[in-house]
This record gives structure tokens, sequence and C-alpha cells, in this order.
């Protein structure tokens, strides 16, 4: 074989690999085009399931209120009226919503009524004070990047609360601060400020500087 006919034979073979692996990554691409595709797919599912069960959850909470108009006074009718026609507002405005904008609106309520303060909350008592399905409200926990749980999102809120607690109510004790945040005892209180701080609350405290506030209930005895 003369020299030339190597160099086309070698040509020849480049081309053949070159062509090979264009086509694996071109196969490469394509298989996680769709298996992306096909995970989009399933939340859009999954969220119109979610959907679906939010809005039959509130529209038999409507018919019980609407059923109860049958039985009430004027004024018991007027207030049973308006709260249908709230719960129908609800139901417009969550049940569209992506998990995104779903969060946004669940951090806003939780900290317009504070609801986190609550010791004893738990996934179903906050899904129905929200007047969401727990399994919608689980979902929304489960997938997001920031939180593993909805534990780990109330201990946040509650730490957050409990510091501007110390800040601005500086003669209240320890216990009342991490009582009126939600926490279940000042133990655990003072390990969530030390785990995310480093610091105890009373460090926390005293790093502040500040005075003594006249109108609180409880004077410092720590």
């Amino acid at each position: 074989m003369t020299g030339i006919q190597q160099l086309i034979v070698a040509v020849i073979i480049v081309f053949v690999i070159a062509f090979v692996i264009t086509m694996i990554v071109l196969n490469t691409h394509a298989k996680k085009i769709i298996d992306t595709n096909s995970k989009l797919v399933e939340n859009q599912n999954a969220m119109l399931e979610q959907n679906k069960l939010q809005e039959y959850e509130l529209e038999k909470r409507i018919n019980q209120l609407e059923e109860q108009l049958k039985y009430s006074d004027v004024d018991e009718i007027m207030l049973l009226q308006k709260q249908t026609q709230q719960h129908r507002e609800h139901i417009e405005l969550t049940a569209n919503m992506n998990d995104e904008e779903l969060m946004a609106w669940v951090d806003q309520e939780m900290d317009e009524r504070q609801l986190f303060t609550d010791t004893h909350l738990t996934l179903k008592t906050l899904a129905t004070a929200l007047g969401l399905t727990q399994k919608r409200l689980g979902a929304l926990f489960k997938n997001n990047e920031k939180y593993n749980s909805l534990g780990d999102y109330l201990n946040e809120k509650r730490f957050l609360y409990a510091c501007r607690l110390l800040r601005e109510k500086p003669n209240w004790t320890i216990e009342a601060v991490g009582k009126e945040a939600g926490f279940g005892g000042r133990r655990t209180f003072q390990m969530e400020v030390k785990r995310r701080l480093g610091i105890t609350p009373l460090q926390y405290r005293q790093g502040m500087g500040s005075g003594i506030n006249q109108d609180t209930p409880q004077q410092t005895s720590d």
C-alpha cells in the first residue's frame, strides 16, 4: 500500500471515528432532553393533581358554608356569604400558582399572621390555616431548595423572630422570648441559637448593648 493510500485510509478512519463520537454525543444529549421533558411533564401533572385536590377541599368547605345559610339569621348569613366569597377568591388565588409564587404567598401569610409562633403547629394544622391541602403544602416544602422540611422552615422563622424579640424586649426572660417565638422550651431555643450563631441567646442580647424597655411584662432573670 502506497503512502497516499495509507493517508486516505487514515483520513477515512478519522472521519468514521469523528462520526461515531458525534452520534454518541448527540444521542446522549437527546436522551438528557427527553429525560428533562419527562420530568417537566411529571411535575406539571403533579401540580395539576394538587390543584384539583385543593379545589375539591375548598369547594367542599364552600358547600358546607352555603348549606349553613339555610339555617342562619341575617347577621350570620352575611358573615357566611363573606366567608364563602373569600374561599372562592382563595381558590382562584392559589390554584394557578407555581411553587415559587405559592411559597412567597405562604411566607407572607406566616409573617403577617405569625403562625409559626404556635408551638404545636403541624403540616396538617398549617394547611388548614392556609386553606391548602396537606398534600400540596407537603410537596411545596419537599421540592423547596432552601428548606428540607416544614420543621427547618419553622425553626428559621422562629429563630429570626426570637432574635428580634431579644433586641426589642431586653427585659424579657430568655425562656419568655423562646416561648413567644414558638420554641418548645428554653433548651430548644438555646440550642437553635447556638447552632446558628455560635453563642447563646443571653450572649447575643448582651452583645446588643441595648437599654431596658419599661413596657415589657417580665424582668430579666438570666
